[in-house]
């Protein structure tokens, strides 16, 4: 849940927001593992953004497929994300394959566009070697390993179960996420991210484009620097009912304060079925 560029900033707040956007189980791929997941294929979620008082983008987060990846089902979610002001643009698509029982990351993308900053990056997680490998696209097309860090693509040990930045918000939606509880794992796939940190702080009801929630409020604080660091003042409001459902993102940055909103709701393709789906 990091990001070293700063103009990945706003990408940053709508990629680890969305991505909790996810809804109800879905049957297209019945030996998948992810009947009875509090999301599914078909789902997709809407939000406008804002930058203090200005409208500065718009994001959707969608689940898409069910995938193969290295022989194991994945659910594959795209975050896709366009906006900017008159002077900074921003076109951005991230994707996650998420394996289930545990839920668990086994592969994740980013295919960033944002003013003159360009990235085009895979991580291939490998929860049987508990190793992530990590490649660059080069102008071929072909995925090599970063120049001058070709360590990452001979394998890095990372945590047992491991989730990268969007499952890790799919994989908090399937927490009780009581009041006044803390939440602390150490399963973030870069190491010195963890332990990841969910405050649930109370519940509230909100307004916002979609219609009226009943919400819970997380704060959620991971051992980085950057929008959720230590330091930072980010709240999450998901829905409070068994869908979870992300309805607004608040954050504060050194050069000011970013919102999301909900504003439209797609179910899933299939009926809704609140069951345990292993984290």
């Amino acid at each position: 849940m990091r990001r070293r560029a700063a103009a990945g900033a706003l990408a940053a707040a709508l990629a680890l927001a969305a991505a909790a956007g996810g809804l109800a189980a879905q049957d297209a791929a019945p030996d998948s593992g992810f009947a009875g997941c509090p999301f599914g294929v078909g789902e997709r979620a809407e939000y406008a953004v804002t930058f203090g008082p200005v409208k500065v983008g718009r994001a959707s987060l969608e689940a898409e497929a069910i995938d193969t990846v290295r022989g194991t089902p994945a659910l594959r979610a795209a975050l896709a994300m366009r906006g900017g002001t008159f002077f900074y643009r921003l076109d951005d698509r991230q994707v996650t394959w998420m394996a289930a029982r545990p839920l668990r990351s086994l592969r994740f993308e980013q295919h960033l566009r944002e003013g003159s900053y360009r990235r085009d990056r895979r991580y291939a997680l490998d929860q049987d070697s508990g190793t992530y490998r990590r490649f660059d696209r080069a102008r071929d097309g072909s995925w090599r390993p970063p120049p001058g860090d070709e360590h990452v693509a001979q394998g890095v040990a990372m945590p047992p179960a491991a989730l990268d930045e969007i499952a890790f918000l799919y994989f908090a939606r399937t927490l009780p996420l009581e009041p006044g509880k803390t939440y602390q794992f150490t399963r973030y796939f870069e190491a010195d991210g963890n332990p990841v940190v969910l405050r649930v702080l109370g519940r509230e009801t909100i307004r916002v484009p979609a219609g009226r929630f009943r919400t819970l409020v997380v704060r959620p604080i991971i051992k980085t620097g950057g929008l959720f660091g230590e330091g930072g003042r980010a709240l999450i409001y998901f829905s409070d009912d068994e869908r979870r459902v992300i309805v607004q993102l608040e954050t504060s940055m050194s050069v000011g304060r970013l919102n999301m909103y909900l504003e439209d709701y797609r179910p899933p393709d299939a009926d809704f079925a609140p069951l345990p789906c292993g984290g």
